[in-house]
């Protein structure tokens, strides 16, 4: 097409002579070799950046951010979480190391109605704050533990608001067998000091067997004790062997009530026990067994009854069946005493109590307690506590789980107590509580 384009500007070609055609016609040659050097050159030329195209190397990848494993201490912290509780904030903390999380604060709290029958003190009862309790479990690394739980509650008779701080308790595990506790802890004896604080939400009951109630409240045993403590859990069958063993200040009794010394022991025995349990598997999974034992030397001052120094030893047994929905706990302490000051010889007493709930529906749970003291007065041990006296009681009450955080109780209690003349005083007590932790 060319070539026709430049005949056609050529004027004249049909009517030139022969020298001029002629000379057309080489021109014409030359333009259609130079035509076919053109589209040889292009063809090679395609080939050529086809070639090359074929021969660079491959684009370099962009590199991917590898997530780094979560180590397993910070995992433990968020499975730890429930999923309810993973909002924004805390599915962020997920991945920080357990020091920078804080301290886990737990809190406890309880209000109530009180109506009595009879009171040595004259009052009826009437409605009654009950406690406020911080409960606090800071970690202190992978094997550091930790418990603090600070009370805060009004005395029985008045006085203004009271802070104890229950326990203040910092341990080191070196294995599942052997952890060491030491500062203020719940005296492992039997069951019940064990597994329940002071936070009553946890617990079925409204109240406590009278006879392993806290110090302060009118308990004859030494529910807290300051010192060292060495616990553990260790395969035994098809089941786990459990025990504690502690050494700790001695008590002493102070206005009828024991004082667990907390800064120094005001003699230079100290208190030492042993809680040894066997938590059973397969078919009596839920069911515990153990026994407990303890002694110290306890002095009682001149106010609280008959001044002196006692060796107090105690020991005992217990089990506790924690099963599908039945709850039952029994427990036995036997006490052989002897007098240090008068000479009076060893004295024997006995406590005990048995509590059997069961649970409707997963929210209501009606219980029954019985329990029981057979104390020697002739003991100054017990004689110097003002509710160093025998008694027996029944217990019986429901406990409406609102939602697993919040609880109603109600309870009524049967009681006769043996006063010093030996004369027994009856009472009843009906009582109301609600109870929640957060």
């Amino acid at each position: 097409m060319t070539m026709l384009a430049i005949a056609g500007l050529l004027p004249g070609h049909a009517l030139a002579g022969p020298a001029e055609a002629q000379r057309i016609a080489q021109l014409e040659q030359k333009l259609a070799a130079s035509m076919a050097l053109i589209e040889k050159l292009s063809a090679r030329l395609e080939k050529i950046e086809s070639t090359d195209a074929s021969r660079m190397p491959a684009p370099v990848p962009v590199p991917v951010p590898v997530p780094v494993p979560v180590p397993d201490a910070e995992r433990s912290v968020a499975a730890s979480l429930k999923p309810d509780e993973l909002d924004a904030d805390t599915a962020a903390q997920r991945v920080l190391p357990r020091r920078e999380l804080g301290a886990p604060l737990h809190g406890f709290a309880d209000v109530g109605y009180v109506r009595k029958s009879k009171n040595r003190d004259g009052s009826p009862g009437g409605f009654a704050l009950g406690n406020l309790d911080i409960y606090l479990t800071p970690s202190l690394g992978e094997r550091g533990k930790s418990i603090i739980e600070l009370v805060f509650e009004y005395g029985a008779h008045g006085g203004g608001l009271a802070t104890d701080l229950e326990r203040l308790q910092f341990g080191y595990t070196f294995s599942d067998a052997l952890t060491v506790w030491g500062g203020r802890f719940h005296t492992p004896f039997g069951s019940w000091n064990t597994a329940f604080h002071h936070g009553l939400q946890i617990q079925t009951a409204a109240t406590r067997p009278r006879f392993v109630e806290f110090e302060d409240k009118g308990g004859i045993l030494p529910a807290h004790a300051v010192g060292m403590m060495a616990s553990g859990l260790v395969p035994a069958g098809a089941g786990k062997l459990g025990y504690d063993v502690y050494v700790a200040n001695g008590n002493k009794i102070v206005d009828g009530t024991l004082d667990f010394n907390p800064d120094q022991d005001d003699n230079a025995n100290k208190m030492v026990g042993a809680n040894v349990r066997y938590a059973f598997a397969n078919a009596l999974e839920g069911l515990t067994i153990g026994a407990h034992a303890l002694v110290q030397q306890v002095s009682a001052d001149d106010t609280g009854g008959m001044p002196g120094t006692t060796s107090m030893k105690m020991g005992g047994a217990y089990a506790a069946l924690d099963r599908e929905d039945w709850e039952i706990i029994t427990e036995y302490y036997r006490f052989r005493n002897s007098d240090r000051s008068g000479k009076t010889g060893p004295h024997v007493s006995w406590s005990g109590f048995a509590q059997v709930g069961y649970t409707f529906g997963n929210q209501w749970t009606p219980y029954v307690r019985w329990e029981k003291a057979a104390l020697n007065q002739s003991d100054r041990y017990f004689a110097a506590q003002h509710s160093g006296r025998s008694y027996r009681r029944m217990v019986t009450g429901v406990r409406y789980a609102v939602n697993p955080q919040t609880a109603f109780k109600f309870e009524f209690a049967h009681g006769t107590e043996i006063m010093t003349d030996l004369m027994p005083f009856t009472s009843n007590e009906a009582r109301l509580q609600f109870a929640i932790r957060f």
